[in-house]
């Protein structure tokens, strides 16, 4: 029996039985959106020192979302014969309906609580020719249903712990200042809920506590197994991640155990914040993270942000990020730091911009997550290895003007001197295109009071990018590195809506 299997089989001992009687008695619902859920760094009733009645207290309700998706590009026109397209033509396409039924428990003896959740897709629009839009079910482009939650929670004052399948989410923020969500899960290990229609969920173990009057809030687990934004079961960290477009499921290859991981969060006042983590994920990579914030403010509303963050990253066991189809792949090493500033010097204006450097050992990867790099765009999501990056841009707030909870970004970034991994075989330091980015989002955010749903919130969204440059495509038979040239765009439409429909 190998590892992974003996610890698999230890938590899902423990959650089984749980699980079982839960059914879908509680459930995690998105931060900021829903209902508050399972994670350890989480505003509200998840971790106090009350007395909550296991029913008195218990809450359920429906997180109803719809959503499409469509990503094209017509591909580079600079092919050469004999040699696979640095940009082929693709297009991914979809639109769901549906979203979770969740519940929570409150709690028995002031120490034990329930949570679960139901979540569940049904196809709006399903071509046949466009998946891998991780709207709809792979690769048939099918809805589907899985339980995406069943766990036990553990609490003991400012402590928790949470035993079984669950949302993990570290997401804390400065008060007041506007744009908190370019760094969505501010861990390597999240729900990457980018409001398409499902977050990711996993299975395992989490704990945290919270001290010095919730200024400071330590974290950490074990989690065995993850179930992707559009899957319905729960593979390993290797599968779940690097896997997505291998089919059948019997093709699905390598085994990379678990995830262990601990960080610490401290918020010694308002105005300033800092961060730290350490992720094994085993026969994989280890993922380090640390970062400050540092908020001057001067006035009501008025304020300007600098923040500064640094990652390193590195193989682990197998390396099995490196490889292909399960096997073991090279090691690496790469290590990445970013500057990001923003103000708002009147109500409706929220300027920002970011400027991040990545060594030539490796692109920065966060499978598990959105990640909480700066660099982050709405398609270009993580710096590769050599690159050079900045982004600037702007939040309009409607507010000031009567229109309360409409906002439009826009925003602009450049990602050049881009390069495989210096230590990949064959290509390894060789070029990729440039990548230039330009991207909008109009948001309404809706949270009504006495209505019969909260927390609505609407968003259309318009990016495109330009690739421009050689790119490496192969060698020669004598060993000659062969490129082409790049000339290729990429759009991609979206619009998804959100609300919560509390049945207790």
């Amino acid at each position: 029996m190998s590892n992974r299997e003996k610890k698999g089989r230890i938590v899902a001992g423990m959650t089984n039985a749980l699980a079982m009687a839960v059914g879908l008695c509680s459930g995690v619902a998105m931060a900021q959106e829903a209902p508050k859920q399972t994670g350890i760094a989480q505003e509200g009733p998840s971790i106090t020192s009350e007395s909550n009645p296991f029913l008195e207290n218990a809450s359920a309700g429906f997180q109803f979302r719809t959503a499409t998706f469509d990503r094209w590009s017509s591909g580079s026109t600079g092919e050469v014969p004999g040699y696979p397209n640095a940009q082929g033509k693709f297009k991914q396409e979809a639109a769901g309906i549906g979203g979770w039924l969740y519940g929570n428990t409150g709690e028995l003896s002031n120490f034990l609580s329930f949570a679960g959740s139901f979540n569940f897709t049904a196809p709006l629009f399903a071509p046949d020719d466009t998946p891998y839009n991780y709207i709809l079910k792979d690769p048939n482009q099918a809805g589907y249903g899985v339980v995406g939650e069943a766990n036990a929670r553990l609490r003991y004052e400012t402590s928790v712990m949470v035993l079984g399948w669950q949302s993990v989410n570290y997401a804390w923020y400065l008060p007041d200042v506007y744009r908190f969500y370019n760094k969505l899960d501010q861990s390597m290990v999240g729900r990457r809920d980018v409001r398409a229609m499902q977050p990711i969920t996993y299975l395992g173990a989490t704990g945290g506590i919270k001290m010095m009057g919730d200024t400071l809030r330590v974290y950490g687990g074990y989690l065995t197994d993850m179930k992707q934004i559009n899957d319905t079961k729960y593979r390993n960290f290797y599968q779940g991640a690097y896997q997505t477009t291998t089919w059948p499921d019997s093709a699905k290859q390598g085994d990379s155990n678990g995830m262990a991981y601990a960080g610490i969060q401290w918020k010694p006042n308002n105005d300033s914040m800092y961060q730290a983590s350490f992720h094994n994920v085993e026969n994989l990579l280890n993922m380090s993270y640390v970062d400050g914030d540092w908020v001057f403010r001067t006035g009501e509303r008025r304020y300007f942000r600098v923040g500064a963050q640094w990652m390193y990253q590195s193989s682990s066991g197998d390396s099995l990020t490196t490889g292909s189809n399960g096997a073991q792949g090279y090691s690496f090493s790469t290590n990445y730091g970013g500057l990001y500033l923003e103000a708002r010097p009147t109500d409706w204006f929220i300027p920002y911009g970011s400027a991040g450097i990545n060594s030539n050992g490796g692109a920065i990867q966060a499978p598990y997550s959105i990640g909480p790099s700066y660099q982050v765009q709405r398609i270009g999501e993580n710096s590769k290895a050599g690159e050079r990056t900045w982004i600037i841009g702007t939040i309009f707030d409607f507010g000031s003007i009567g229109l309360n909870g409409l906002s439009f970004d826009i925003n602009y970034g450049q990602r050049s001197n881009r390069k495989f991994d210096a230590n990949a075989p064959l290509k390894g330091g060789e070029a990729i295109a440039d990548w230039n980015e330009m991207a909008t989002d109009l948001v309404y955010v809706y949270a009504p009071k006495g209505m019969w749903f909260s927390n609505l919130r609407a968003r259309a969204r318009y990016a495109k990018v330009w690739q421009n440059g050689d790119q490496w495509v192969g060698q020669t038979a004598t060993g000659q590195n062969v490129y082409q040239s790049v000339d290729a765009t990429q759009n991609d439409v979206r619009f998804d809506l959100g609300f919560v429909i509390p049945f207790k």
